[in-house]
This record gives C-alpha cells, sequence and structure tokens, in this order.
C-alpha cells in the first residue's frame, strides 16, 4: 500500500469533548458534531478552490490547545497548496458551553484565482423535510425547508443566520465575513447539504493577490425548548420541612414557617439516640408551640408499648397527622399499627392517619401490606444516595422518583401520598446488617447549602407532583436559610395552585409551571454544571428565552 493511500485510510482522529459539546476533528475538519449526545451538524471547515473548482490539498503545520473552565480553544495553522497555487491560514475552535465558534483567517502566499475560499457548513442528509427560519443579511426572516427531493438549485439563497430544530433544541448558525447560501450535495451524492459563500451569483473567479485575506467566522448556538402546555399535570402540593433532635441540629434560621406550609414532619421515638435523626415526644411538643405549628409525627417504635407511650406525650391537639413504624423494620407494623390506632381513638385524636414505610419505597414496595387499607394515606421517603454520590447521578433519579410516586398510588389504591422525608443523604442505614441499625451519617451533605441543592429541589418537585401527591417534606429546619430552603419558602406560596404540563422531563432543565391569578409563573433549575440557553414556548405560542448558569433557578412569568 502506498504512503498516500495508508495516510488516506487511517487518518488521525482527536476526539473533543466540553461541555454539552462533543465533535471528532479529523486533519483539519470538524465533524460528527453532538449536542448532548444528539447530531447536530456533520462537519465544518474551511476550504480553499481554484478558477477550476479544484480543491487545494490542506496540512496541519502547528496547532495548539488551551482548556479551562469556560472553554476548549484549539488553533490550527493550515497551509493549503496545489494546482500551482498556495495559501495559508489559522482555523480557530472555540468550544464554550452555550455554543461552538468557528473562526478563519487566510491570506494568499502568492497571487491566484479562485472561485471560494472560507468556511463550509455540512448539514445532515437526515434534515431533509425539516423547516428551516432563514434570516437575511438585513435581519428579514423567510420560512423554508430542507428539501426532501434531491434540489437542483440552491434551497436557500442570501443567508446571515439559519435556525432549525432536532430532537426539542433549537439550534441556530450565525455566518459573518460574507453572505452565505446553502445547496443540496447529494445532486453529487454526497451525504450532506452545504452552506457556503460567497453566492454563485458573484463574478467568480476572483484573483486574490500576495496578502489579500479573507476573514469569516460560524456560530452554532443551541436552546433547549420547552413547551408549556395548557393543561394541568397535578396541583401543587402542601411543601414542609423536617426536624431532628435538638442535640444535632443547627439552629434554625427562620422565626416562624408559612403558613402555606405542610405540618412540620417529626419523627419521633422514645429515646433520642444521637446520629438517628430522631426526637423525643417532648422535644416535638417544644417546636409545635415555638413555631406555632402543627406536627405530622412518625412514630417509630421497637414494641406497641413504646408506640403508645410516645403517643400518649405528643400534643394531639397539634398532631395533624400521625404514623407508628418498626425501629427495625421501617415500616407499619400491624401490632404497632393497632395499638396506636386505638389509642389515638381513645384520646380523641381527629387527625390523619398514616401507613407505610419511613424509609425508601424499596421498604414499602417490598411490604405493601403496610399500606394498611384502614389508614387515610400512603408514606415514603426518598433520598438520591443510596448507591451513587456523583451530582449526575444525584440528578439521574429525578425521573425515577416520578415512577415511584407513580407506582406508590397503585399501592395505596388511590389514597394521597405523603412523600419525605426527602434529603440529599440518608437519614440512616435502612439496610444495616449489625447492630446498631442507625448508623451516625452525615446530618448534612456539603452539597444543601449550594445552588445545586436548590436546582435538585425544583427537580424534585417537579417529578414528584401528580395527582396523587398530597404533600412532600424536604431537608430540615436549619436549611430554610440555604438556596434549597428559600425556593421552598417561594414554592409553598403556591400551594394548592394548578401546576401545568409540559413536554419535558426533570434531567438537564427542570421546569414548574404555575397558574396564578397574575399569570403562568414558570419556575427553572438548570440540572447540569454548564451553562444553558431554553426557550419556554407558552400555552399561547409566545417563545421566552432563558438563559441559567450551571444549577442556577429562576422564575419568569410567561406571556
Amino acid at each position: 500500500m502506498s504512503a498516500t493511500a495508508e495516510s488516506r485510510l487511517r487518518a488521525t482522529t482527536k476526539y473533543l469533548n466540553f461541555g454539552p459539546w462533543s465533535a471528532e476533528l479529523r486533519a483539519d475538519e470538524l465533524v460528527q458534531i453532538r449536542h448532548r449526545g444528539l447530531p447536530v451538524l456533520r462537519g465544518l471547515r474551511a476550504v480553499v478552490r481554484n478558477h477550476n473548482w479544484l480543491t487545494l490539498t490542506p496540512s496541519i503545520m502547528s496547532s495548539h490547545t488551551h482548556e479551562t473552565a469556560e472553554s476548549l480553544r484549539l488553533i490550527l495553522d493550515v497551509a493549503w497548496k496545489g494546482y500551482a497555487a498556495r495559501y495559508a491560514g489559522r482555523v480557530t475552535l472555540l468550544f464554550q458551553s452555550e455554543s461552538i465558534t468557528v473562526t478563519f483567517q487566510g491570506a494568499a502566499v502568492e497571487e491566484f484565482a479562485s472561485n471560494r475560499i472560507g468556511l463550509v457548513v455540512l448539514h445532515r442528509p437526515d434534515d431533509a423535510g425539516r423547516p428551516v427560519t432563514v434570516t437575511a443579511p438585513d435581519g428579514s426572516l423567510s420560512d423554508a425547508v430542507f428539501p426532501t427531493r434531491i434540489s437542483a438549485h440552491q434551497p436557500f439563497r442570501d443567508i446571515a443566520a439559519l435556525e432549525w430544530e432536532r430532537e426539542q433544541v433549537a439550534y441556530r448558525l450565525d455566518f459573518e465575513g460574507d453572505v452565505f447560501e446553502t445547496e443540496d450535495q447529494r445532486n453529487w451524492t454526497d451525504a450532506s447539504f452545504k452552506t457556503y459563500s460567497t453566492p454563485l451569483s458573484e463574478p467568480f473567479p476572483v484573483t486574490h493577490r500576495s496578502g489579500d485575506s479573507v476573514r469569516q467566522s460560524i456560530r452554532l448556538t443551541a436552546r433547549r425548548l420547552i413547551h408549556v402546555l395548557d393543561e394541568p399535570s397535578g396541583k401543587v402540593p402542601a411543601l414542609g420541612t423536617s426536624a431532628v433532635s435538638s442535640s444535632s441540629q443547627a439552629p434554625c434560621p427562620v422565626v416562624s414557617l408559612p403558613a402555606e406550609f405542610a405540618p412540620l414532619l417529626c419523627e419521633v421515638a422514645i429515646d433520642a439516640i444521637p446520629g438517628s435523626g430522631l426526637m423525643t415526644a417532648a422535644e416535638a411538643a417544644a417546636l409545635a408551640r415555638n413555631f406555632n405549628v402543627s406536627l405530622d409525627a412518625r412514630i417509630v417504635a421497637d414494641t406497641p408499648e413504646d408506640a403508645v407511650a410516645v403517643l400518649r406525650a405528643l400534643p394531639l391537639d397539634r398532631t395533624a397527622r400521625l404514623g407508628v413504624y418498626g425501629r427495625t423494620s421501617h415500616i407499619t407494623e400491624d401490632s404497632l399499627w393497632d395499638a396506636v390506632t386505638a389509642e389515638a381513638k381513645e384520646l380523641g385524636h381527629r387527625g390523619e392517619l398514616l401507613a407505610g414505610a419511613r424509609s425508601h419505597f424499596t421498604e414499602l414496595n417490598r411490604n405493601q401490606h403496610s399500606a394498611r387499607q384502614d389508614a387515610d394515606a400512603v408514606t415514603y421517603s426518598i433520598t438520591p444516595q443510596m448507591h451513587a454520590t456523583e451530582p449526575a447521578a444525584i440528578i439521574e433519579t429525578l425521573p425515577m422518583q416520578t415512577l415511584t410516586a407513580d407506582d406508590a398510588l397503585v399501592i395505596s389504591n388511590g389514597r394521597p401520598l405523603h412523600i419525605g422525608p426527602v434529603t440529599l443523604v440518608p437519614r440512616f442505614n435502612a439496610v444495616a446488617t449489625q447492630p446498631p441499625l442507625t448508623e451516625e451519617l452525615p446530618a448534612v451533605d456539603a452539597l444543601q447549602k449550594t445552588p445545586f441543592a436548590a436546582a435538585w429541589l425544583l427537580g424534585s418537585v417537579t417529578a414528584l407532583t401528580g395527582l396523587g401527591t398530597a404533600s412532600i417534606s424536604y431537608a430540615s429546619l436549619a436549611e430554610l436559610g440555604s438556596p434549597a430552603g428559600e425556593l421552598l419558602l417561594q414554592l409553598c406560596e403556591h400551594r394548592g395552585s394548578e401546576v401545568l404540563a409540559t413536554d419535558t422531563e426533570p434531567e438537564t432543565i427542570a421546569i414548574y409551571p404555575v397558574r396564578t391569578p397574575s399569570g403562568i409563573v414558570a419556575y427553572m433549575a438548570n440540572l447540569t454544571a454548564d451553562m444553558v440557553t431554553v426557550r419556554v414556548i407558552s400555552p399561547t405560542g409566545i417563545p421566552t428565552d432563558v438563559s441559567l448558569a450551571p444549577w442556577q433557578t429562576s422564575k419568569i412569568l410567561l406571556p
């Protein structure tokens, strides 16, 4: 095999990844450009063609790479030669979270005649039939379509920008340095549509004298598309928080709780073992009194006698909800339930009676009898870090939370769900094989007071809101001053308001559109470590573009 043939067959490929973008660099051509793993463009490169449309061969003379937290920059110094012509230039590839920008600056090494010098974009052949909006240099817009049948002539002319959609993402190409147009390369069996300059309507060839320069740039951006539908997905559930023993809880940063807050969830036992998250009935009573709130009291006991003793010490006039669970089984056991419900009736308790699990959905799912048919509502709790602690893995749990709520509603036979506590870190080790079963675990995740926790909380509220979810309890009193706590206080004000459906799940973006008297308020969160731009389309069809920094939460009023 000749050296020329071997070099062509074994061309070196460099794989590029930055933020949501990935691509391959084959020699001087950027190919297989993807956004979050989804295909966008087939290729992008600089070309030099002579007066007979013959393409000069590029050679990379040098390359430099510079990467920071904000960008990935590759600089290619390229020489083109062939057919008695020479050209030199620099191609700069700039990857940022929100865009890829390719800049070309070249100059003739010696005088020659050329029909085309500059950047070209290769669109994917499966864009055929896809609508596209063409922006002209004067700013005017026109609607067009990538042709399905092979177009004999240029389908798009006079281009300053192109915008199209793929897989719920709006992509845009902005062109600078010349006027561009598009041709259908399938005419020559190439698997692409090509956008290039200079338009063929301009005279050619053009003589380039030594030193004459050309400068062009193309910028590719992506906006996630989210449609807010004019149909309900549920109502904002009662949102609240939980408390742990004063011996292990930091001071609460607020002096009062909103009237819209759900009852304060307290897990109560006859003794409060340090690190267990449990408190005594006396501590729960003090919280109810100090904050002037009602309680969601979850009794945790080894025996019916202990459970009844805790019940008798609770302020039942302030206990809106009451449940009981085994200390080691973490589910509502028959003997505990019978003793507590009988005593509660005797003592005149009139609140809701809860049954199910105080740990993962797992225990409820494996012990469905614990969701007793004589209970008013069913419970389970959530923590996303049972098996993995990486932020990406935590975010991936959000769509699964929806599945647990859907299945829990089936287990409950349609009775309301009171989900919580929902905490970033496990409150206790529910699967310990040796005593003590309540191993000391970190009370607060290091992420809890960061914007990440607020973004995850909005994703969780979005995932769990549904027809069966009556309430969700998050975090603890001590965390109400954090970004997540402040968001929780805002959301609770909408209790009972209609939540509108969208065409997305909380994976990269969480959106929670609430119908209010002043209009549709959309809470949004960026669930990634990259800057993202989102185009939210309201039920009236009006788009709103929102840029979100990594893990940022925001609130907008939709038009």
